[in-house]
This record gives C-alpha cells, sequence and structure tokens, in this order.
C-alpha cells in the first residue's frame, strides 16, 4: 500500500516536477555561491574603484550618508563596468531576479501534490467505498511528495536569500571601508595676509 501511494502514476509525476523544480533551484544557488566567491576575488577591485569616486557620485553620496545604507547589487554592477567584479556582480542580480522563481516553485509543488490528491479523490467513485478506500493511499502521495518538495525548495530559497544578503554585506562593506581608508584630501591653507 505504501509503495503504490509513493509510487504510483499520479504520485510519480508530482515527484518528477518537484525533483526538475529543485534542481534548477539547486543550480541556481551554486551559480550565486560561485558569483559570491568571485565577487569576494575582486573585492580589491571593489574597493579601488569606490576610492577613486569623486565626492558627488551618487553611490558615495549614499555611502557615507549613514552608517548603515543597503546598496542595490544592481548598483555595484554597473558600478563596475569594466572591472574583474563585474561578471560576478551580475550574476548575483541574476539570482536575485530568479529567487522569486525558486520560491514560486515551492508553491507549485505544494499545489501539485493538492492537485494529485483531488484529482485522485474526484475520479474515485464515492459510491463505490472499495474503490474510494484504494484510491486514497495514491491522493495521499502526491501530496506528500509536494509538501516534501515545497520542504527541500524552501530550503534552498532561504539559502539563496541568505547567500544574497551576505553578498550584499560584503559589497557594503568592502565599499564602505575603502571611503573610511581614503586619504582626506588636504584643506587649501589661506595665503598669509600681506603687510601694505
Amino acid at each position: 500500500m505504501i509503495v503504490e501511494a509513493l509510487f504510483g502514476l499520479g504520485s510519480l509525476l508530482v515527484l518528477a516536477a518537484v525533483i526538475a523544480m529543485g534542481i534548477v533551484s539547486w543550480r541556481w544557488l551554486e551559480g550565486g555561491k560561485r558569483c559570491l566567491a568571485e565577487l569576494g576575488g575582486a573585492a580589491r577591485a571593489v574597493r579601488s574603484v569606490a576610492a577613486d569616486l569623486p565626492e558627488s557620485h551618487p553611490i558615495r553620496r549614499r555611502l557615507e550618508a549613514a552608517p548603515v545604507v543597503e546598496i542595490a547589487l544592481e548598483e555595484v554592477a554597473v558600478l563596475m563596468a569594466g572591472e574583474p567584479a563585474e561578471a560576478p556582480a551580475r550574476g548575483l542580480v541574476l539570482l536575485q531576479d530568479r529567487f522569486i522563481w525558486v520560491d514560486r516553485f515551492a508553491q507549485i509543488a505544494v499545489h501539485l501534490g493538492l492537485l494529485g490528491t483531488v484529482a485522485s479523490l474526484v475520479a474515485a467513485d464515492p459510491s463505490n467505498l472499495d474503490l474510494f478506500r484504494s484510491r486514497l493511499p495514491i491522493a495521499l502521495g502526491t501530496t506528500l511528495w509536494g509538501l516534501i518538495g515545497a520542504l527541500g525548495i524552501g530550503w534552498v530559497g532561504g539559502s539563496i536569500e541568505t547567500l544574497l544578503a551576505r553578498a550584499n554585506r560584503d559589497v557594503r562593506d568592502g565599499l564602505l571601508g575603502s571611503l573610511s581608508q581614503r586619504s582626506p584630501r588636504p584643506e587649501p591653507t589661506p595665503d598669509p595676509p600681506t603687510e601694505p
């Protein structure tokens, strides 16, 4: 009965869809990890570019305006144009866009499981109690795979969210660190008054 519930046709279809969405989500997470590692390796470029920002640059003004300022990865990607850090920054921007889909994949997994449950129960004739009982394990198997898939995909989504938060923090800290290490410009000294 358990084997029929977990490996019936409807259950296998839900399982296949959940596995496909899980693999896609996992690949996106792994790509994000690589981009974060590359961005960390290119931190020297981030610091040098930030140190050369003119006083009037909008990103510099935002960073100096308050002790904690979030800077968007899109801004960093634009700032890093032509630098080694541009490709990983753009990869993290892409991961940020894909994160919405990972959340949707988890929702779809639950809905597929429920759809399999409802479809199995609707296909069973409630007037024939033996047939209805035989369809019940299949219905519950689809729900089980949908819920397990949603939990796994949700975990991947949480990992992506943590990775993006760490990337934002690392970039912000690198930019702020480069601005604080920049030597202040010497103030122009006034000319001594000339005596007549």
